[in-house]
C-alpha cells in the first residue's frame, strides 16, 4: 500500500513538472509582452507582469498583423478541409475497399512521411514556378492538400469501427459512398477533429515554404510576418516582439480549446493519441 502511494505521488509530481515545462514558455511570452523593457530583463521581472498593454498597441501598429492573421486563418482552414477530404477518401478506400494494389498504394502513401521536406524543395519550387503560382495562396495550399500521416491516422480510427456495421450496411443495400458519409464520417468526428488540429497547426506553423514562394505581405502567413518583424529595427524590443509572438499564438490556443474535448473523446474511444 505504501509503495502504491509513493508511486502515485511520484507520478503526480512528474506530471506536474512536465506541465510546468510545457506551459512555462507560453506563459513567458505572454508575461514578457505585458512588461516594461526594464523589468523584462530583471528578476522576477516577467514572471510577475505589470500588465503593460501598450506593447500590443506598438506591435500592432508596426506590421499588417490583421492581413497576416486573415491569410493564415484562411489558408489554414482551406488546407485542413482539403487534406481531411483527401485523407478520408484515401483511408476509406484502403480500409473498406481493398484490392490487389491496396498494399502498394499504402506503402507509397506512408513513404511520403519518410522523405524529408528539404530534399524536395527545389523540384517543388520549380513546379510552382512553371505553373505561375509564385506569390499566390494556391502555392501555399495545394502542396499540403494531401497528407500521408492524416491518412494513416484515419485508417487506424476506421479499423476500430465494428465490422458488423459494414456487414449490416451491405445486407441493407447501402452503397459504399453512402456508407462513408452516413455511417463512417459521423462515427469518425472525434478522429476528424484530432486530425484537423494536426493539419491546421501544420499549416499555421508553415514558415520555410511560404518564405520561398511569397514575396509580399498580401499573401504571406503570420509566421513569415513575424520573422520579418524580427528582422526590422523595431523588432529588437523584446517586449514588443513578445507581444507580436503572443498575437500569433492566441488563434491556435482558441482553436485548441474549442476542439480539445474531441481529442479526449477520440483517445477514450480508440486509445490512439491524436
Amino acid at each position: 500500500m505504501h509503495q502504491r502511494t509513493m508511486t502515485r505521488i511520484f507520478t503526480y509530481v512528474f506530471l506536474a513538472l512536465s506541465a510546468v515545462l510545457v506551459v512555462f514558455p507560453i506563459w513567458w511570452i505572454f508575461a514578457t509582452s505585458l512588461e516594461t523593457s526594464t523589468r523584462a530583463y530583471s528578476f522576477p521581472g516577467a514572471l510577475l507582469p505589470q500588465g503593460v498593454v501598450h506593447n500590443y498597441v506598438a506591435a500592432w501598429s508596426l506590421a499588417p498583423w490583421l492581413r497576416f492573421l486573415v491569410n493564415s486563418l484562411g489558408m489554414g482552414l482551406v488546407t485542413t478541409l482539403l487534406a481531411l477530404l483527401t485523407s478520408t477518401l484515401a483511408a476509406y478506400s484502403i480500409v473498406f475497399l481493398p484490392n490487389r494494389i491496396t498494399k502498394y498504394l499504402l506503402a507509397l502513401i506512408l513513404s511520403t512521411m519518410m522523405i524529408p521536406f528539404y530534399s524536395i524543395i527545389v523540384p517543388d519550387y520549380l513546379l510552382i514556378r512553371d505553373l505561375n503560382w509564385l506569390n499566390t495562396y494556391t502555392a501555399q495550399i495545394v502542396p499540403f492538400a494531401a497528407n500521408g500521416f492524416a491518412v494513416f491516422m484515419l485508417m487506424q480510427f476506421m479499423r476500430s469501427l465494428p465490422k458488423e456495421l459494414w456487414d449490416a450496411g451491405r445486407i441493407d443495400g447501402v452503397t459504399p459512398w453512402r456508407y462513408l458519409w452516413k455511417i463512417v464520417v459521423p462515427n469518425l468526428m472525434p478522429a476528424l477533429a484530432t486530425v484537423s488540429i494536426y493539419l491546421f497547426l501544420l499549416s499555421w506553423n508553415a514558415f520555410l515554404w511560404p518564405l520561398i514562394v511569397t514575396n509580399g505581405p498580401q499573401v504571406q502567413p503570420i509566421q513569415v510576418g513575424l520573422a520579418n518583424f524580427l528582422s526590422t529595427a523595431n523588432g529588437t524590443d523584446w517586449t514588443v516582439l513578445s507581444a507580436a509572438a503572443a498575437i500569433t499564438t492566441v488563434p491556435v490556443l482558441i482553436f485548441y480549446v474549442i476542439a480539445q474535448h474531441k481529442i479526449v473523446e477520440s483517445v477514450s474511444r480508440t486509445g490512439i493519441k491524436g
